[in-house]
């Protein structure tokens, strides 16, 4: 028993520094003692420990540990990785948002939307965002939405800022009406949130010509200087492209060159070896 306890301290001690977070069950064996068995090697530190013993003791534990191994059952202890933490990708987060959007699925009391839409619209004129969406909601899933009501909706979406929501709203009342400025225009601003500019400009500039904004002319100009920048950048950087390319041509068209001119100048010298080693009296 004595070296058993022994044993078990050295196990012990080589699980703390080996930090293994396993989990066992192997009959009614100390779990100290499953690491040395499911491992089936005995840590360097317990072998350190052990050779400091008389023969008589060392054979005594050798026994004990073939003893346990012997009666270990073969499973294999699976170690679970640890987690690692994913940075969230803010674009998922805004499509997790639109999930929560209700859409129309069926019925069709018109009074009951008419009446919502009323509510929402001054809860959206107060600047209750959140109660206004609300009610949209319920209008929405009262009767079959009318584009206006998709795009009013996406509106009250944008200003809470979740901007793929408000795509997706829009996207729905473009369906519906592919004419719609209004649908139009929000989903230009928030391409222009998310900085997905030249989306944002196709929208915001077919949304000013089908009925022009103040407003949106800003944020067309704004989306229009972030595409030339951005269309600037790709200019510049196929310029130092192809600028890498032609001085990687002429590198190789002078390797090729200087290759030829060595070429010549050997054959040159193989030629006037041969001429000097056949003249008469050489």
């Amino acid at each position: 028993e004595k070296l058993r306890n022994l044993l078990s301290s050295f196990s012990i001690v080589c699980l703390v520094i080996h930090n293994h977070p396993l989990q066992y069950n192997c009959h009614n064996t100390h779990p100290a003692h499953q690491l040395l068995i499911r491992t089936m090697s005995t840590p360097q530190n317990v072998l350190d420990a052990i050779s400091k013993l008389d023969s008589a003791d060392q054979a005594t534990i050798q026994k004990y540990i073939d003893e346990l191994k012997s009666k270990a059952p073969e499973e294999e202890i699976e170690i679970e990785p640890e987690s690692e933490t994913v940075p969230a990708d803010p674009l998922e987060d805004e499509q997790e948002q639109t999930d929560d959007q209700p859409m129309y699925e069926s019925g069709e009391d018109y009074d009951t939307a008419t009446t919502y839409k009323m509510e929402a619209a001054d809860l959206k004129s107060a600047g209750d965002y959140t109660t206004a969406l609300e009610k949209y909601n319920l209008a929405i899933t009262s009767a079959p939405p009318s584009a206006l009501l998709l795009a009013n909706r996406a509106d009250t979406l944008f200003r809470l800022e979740n901007f793929q929501a408000a795509v997706t709203d829009c996207n729905a009342a473009l369906e519906k009406n592919p004419d719609s400025a209004k649908a139009l225009r929000i989903r230009g601003k928030a391409y222009k949130a998310l900085k997905m500019y030249e989306q944002a400009r196709a929208d915001l500039s077919a949304a000013q010509t089908i009925d022009y904004d103040d407003g949106a002319a800003e944020d067309l100009k704004f989306v229009t200087d972030e595409v030339k920048e951005m269309e600037k950048d790709k200019v510049e950087k196929r310029l130092h492209e192809e600028d890498k390319l032609r001085k990687r041509a002429a590198e190789i068209k002078e390797a090729q060159e200087e290759a030829r001119r060595e070429e010549e100048e050997r054959r040159a010298a193989e030629a006037e070896s041969e001429g000097m080693g056949g003249m008469p009296g050489m």
